[in-house]
């Protein structure tokens, strides 16, 4: 297809891009550049590729309505309102964590939590021989899951608060791999 009725039918699947017809004229252009065997519209290849990009659509769909669903079921549920504050924390880690802690207002303090995640420092030592601080890991993983993938969104936000925190967190040791998972 043209330039013009690719832009046309891919403007909504970008998002809110500031640039958005010169950078779907980009992927048109590196498209047409990229492709490097013609294949049959009937191939097999091409039949497993619209399947898969199928499977890909409906679980965007399943996604959406599942959102719509926890919205729906849990608007007027305050723990609910009050983990959606939480940068990184959407509808779904918040039915998530819901489902998983039960109520949260049974913890008297917020370690407590913490400990029934998984997500307090535990020091590992014998003898004279002192360990480092690590996770527990003891708690519930679904929970601990939830939190870290909150935590990995929320460090990609434009939000500077936990952003700095991490590139601080960064900053104070070598750049690991193993540093950027824990920070």
């Amino acid at each position: 297809m043209d330039c013009d009725t690719f832009i046309a039918r891919a403007w909504d699947v970008p998002g809110r891009k500031v640039a958005k017809q010169a950078w779907l004229a980009g992927v048109h252009e590196l498209a047409q550049r990229s492709i490097g065997v013609p294949v049959a519209a009937d191939s097999a290849a091409l039949q497993a590729f619209r399947l898969r990009l199928q499977s890909f659509l409906d679980l965007t769909a399943q996604r959406a309505q599942l959102e719509a669903w926890a919205q729906t079921l849990l608007a007027s549920h305050p723990d609910y309102a009050a983990l959606q504050t939480i940068p990184g924390v959407g509808p779904i880690f918040a039915l998530t964590i819901l489902a998983e802690a039960g109520d949260l207002r049974r913890f008297d303090h917020y370690r407590q939590f913490l400990k029934y995640c998984g997500l307090d420092l535990a020091k590992s030592h014998s003898g004279q021989q002192r360990g480092r601080e690590v996770l527990s890991k003891r708690g519930n993983a679904r929970l601990r899951c939830a939190f870290w993938f909150a935590g990995r969104i929320a460090v990609r936000l434009r939000e500077p608060s936990i952003r700095d925190k991490y590139e601080r967190y960064l900053a104070a040791g070598t750049a690991t791999a193993d540093r950027k998972r824990m920070a």
